[in-house]
């Protein structure tokens, strides 16, 4: 699936998907992308535009905007003149009396990006360790310990770089606020290597025969056991024990944020077409005022000033002002739901100067007749054969995004030699709406079981389908279908398919920091 807008569907917990949306930056140019996501759900869950307005959709949402981790090999973090590394190992090493606050400023960049550029990396590389090789055989078993090994040294020459930064940075006279930033990410950054290297100790008895399986874990474990002593030694809390969990969760998800919001984008959001919504509703009022006007002037003419054929005509006439008053902004209001979004989100720098581009957004209810051909098409195929969409028995829900990237984004972003290639734009949906009028996850069913009648637990589950729509500048488009199964209990599984309802992807493979199926995400 060969769309220009790069996308990624997971499950961030029981009651939220993530989707993360990658917008390439094209150098020297504006660029345009149109996303609709067309959300098919059964009539059974009472969704429709009464019991789910737009605007609770709009409070479901949840948006973060930033910029797309640079890409970097695993080596390259450690040679590559791009490098956060090599680039705050050459500015320590120029001559100075101390650092400039905008050095200063660079070395905090470059500290807290490095964290961000080793863990993708890192994971990128050990990748394809999460799928088990069957069989395991000699060569199976050397791909794991060259891997490992080649991870394990590159990890340790960074870390032993970095932390060598410390004597430079305190003869540079830094800040206590840089020396904080070092330390910080230097924390996190040693948290990153020993999750690492735990989830490589779970998987290698997938790749390695008992007598090396006990070899190489142990060597794992010595190596957690150095990261776990030098945080011990160098003061930091964050040492998981029985008794530290809560503050250990707390500490690295706050390390986490530190470092990984260098990377942020400012957003702005507000509503689209007000002025025009107040100059069409003055318009109204005024049309309304007039027939009023005319009606009053009318029945003083015809029938004097102080009559009742007068007091009456007036007491109509108010009547069918407000009336008037009233449609004309309800045609107002439709007019502009026709032509206009309802947000325009303003992408920005941290720092408020440079504007990057906009995100205007539209939530609408669509009947099934007015659905695209190729959006039905791609709903219709794949493998599941759905009796509610057979029997035009699911409500349609139309979010639509338009977006556009300044021409000097590109430049801007890659100023500091760091190169930004697309701007990640995450939204995580709250399903919860979707699951109030759902039945009782599970029910016993009768089976007949060879002679005999039994009695069986069914899972009883719903489905909603997502069809997402690309279309650039080109006028390419591409239809991708996410199927996401729920039950009264949050959701279970999503499923992805290209428009051809072949198996798809949910996104690039990556080796997970976690055991279970909820992946970390950056």
């Amino acid at each position: 699936m060969n769309n220009a807008v790069l996308r990624r569907v997971v499950v961030h917990d029981r009651y939220q998907l993530e989707l993360k949306l990658g917008y390439p930056l094209q150098k020297g140019r504006t660029t345009r992308y149109r996303i609709e996501t067309y959300l098919f759900a059964p009539h059974s869950l009472g969704i429709n535009a009464t019991s789910y307005p737009q605007q609770e959709f709009y409070r479901d949402i949840q948006h973060y905007v930033r910029m797309k981790t640079p890409s970097f090999e695993l080596n390259e973090v450690l040679n590559s003149p791009h490098s956060p590394l090599l680039r705050s190992e050459m500015l320590l090493q120029m001559p100075r009396q101390a650092l400039t606050p905008t050095e200063e400023e660079a070395l905090r960049d470059s500290m807290r990006i490095l964290r961000a550029v080793l863990k993708s990396a890192a994971q990128n590389y050990l990748a394809p360790l999460a799928s088990a090789p069957s069989p395991m055989t000699l060569a199976t078993e050397q791909e794991f310990i060259e891997r490992v090994a080649t991870a394990t040294t590159v990890l340790d020459q960074v870390v032993q770089r970095y932390r060598a930064l410390a004597g430079p940075l305190m003869e540079a006279r830094a800040s206590d606020e840089l020396l904080r930033a070092f330390r910080l990410t230097d924390e996190s950054i040693s948290i990153l290597i020993e999750d690492l290297l735990l989830r490589v100790h779970q998987l290698a008895h997938a790749w390695l025969s008992p007598p090396l399986l006990v070899s190489w874990q142990a060597t794992l474990v010595t190596r957690v056991r150095a990261e776990i002593d030098y945080r011990t030694a160098q003061g930091y809390p964050s040492v998981l024990q029985k008794a530290t969990r809560e503050s250990y969760m707390r500490r690295v998800s706050a390390l986490k944020k530190f470092t990984s919001s260098v990377l942020w984008l400012a957003t702005s959001t507000h509503r689209e077409g007000t002025t025009w919504e107040h100059v069409l509703y003055a318009g109204a009022a005024g049309v309304s005022m007039i027939f009023a006007t005319l009606v009053a002037f009318y029945a003083q003419a015809a029938y004097g000033e102080f009559t009742m054929p007068v007091f009456v005509a007036l007491v109509v006439g108010y009547m069918f002002k407000d009336r008037i008053k009233e449609s004309g902004r309800t045609f107002s209001s439709r007019l502009l739901n026709r032509h206009l979004y309802d947000y325009r989100t303003v992408i920005e720098t941290q720092d408020g100067r440079r504007q990057l581009g906009t995100v205007r957004e539209k939530a609408t209810y669509v009947p099934l007749r007015n659905v695209p051909a190729p959006v039905l098409a791609a709903r219709g195929a794949g493998p599941h054969d759905d009796p509610a969409f057979a029997g035009n028995l699911e409500t349609v829900l139309l979010y639509a995004k338009l977006v556009t990237l300044r021409n000097d984004a590109f430049d801007y972003l890659s100023k500091d030699g760091v190169e930004v290639t697309a701007i990640n734009d995450i939204m995580r949906f709250d399903v919860r709406p979707f699951l109030r009028k759902m039945d009782e996850p599970y029910e016993e069913r009768l089976m007949l079981k060879g002679d005999k009648v039994r009695t069986v637990r069914c899972h009883r589950t719903y489905h909603l389908n997502l069809i997402s729509v690309f279309a650039d500048e080109t006028g390419a488009i591409t239809c991708e279908r996410t199927l996401v199964v729920l039950d009264r209990k949050g959701i279970q599984r999503i499923e992805q398919f290209d428009a051809m309802g072949r198996p798809a992807p949910t996104g690039g493979r990556r080796l997970s920091l976690q055991s279970a199926d909820f992946v970390e995400n950056e």
